[in-house]
């Protein structure tokens, strides 16, 4: 990470904790990554921690979901931006824009835009249709 800032995706989230995932590794390269430091400062959406939780309660059970809020969550180097009015206009935007990224997604793009952050961590590769964001799926 250039900035030592980077935006989170949920995938990335959930793959840390769900076992049978397919990018399980990759997820787990990453979010090491943010545990040692590597990545200084991780931003995200409250609607990535939504999709997040809800998806490994639903998964893994309630120990794996609790276990990540507590982990990832509750980091202090953890920013979680509350989606609000003034940025759902953007976010509709956005939407329509871009037929293949989610609501989530492009939360993603309008945080992005807000805090100067070019780099999201994520599997999803609509996001490589955007101009201006990298999308980072593997660290080194």
């Amino acid at each position: 990470m250039a900035s030592g800032k980077a935006i989170i995706d949920s995938g990335v989230w959930i793959g840390a904790r769900y076992k049978n995932d397919q990018y399980r590794e990759k997820s787990l390269a990453i979010v090491d990554a943010f545990l040692n430091n590597r990545i200084k400062e991780v931003h995200l959406t409250d609607y990535v921690l939504v999709e997040t939780i809800n998806f490994l309660l639903r998964k893994e059970g309630h120990e794996a979901a609790s276990d990540a809020l507590d982990s990832f969550f509750e980091s202090e180097l953890v920013i979680i931006r509350y989606v609000n009015r003034m940025m759902i206009a953007r976010i509709g935007e956005l939407l329509r824009r871009y037929k293949g990224l989610s609501l989530t997604d492009c939360s993603l793009l309008v945080l992005a835009e807000e805090e100067g952050i070019r780099e999201i961590c994520s599997f999803d590769t609509a996001f490589d249709k955007v101009k201006g964001v990298r999308r980072i799926d593997k660290l080194d």
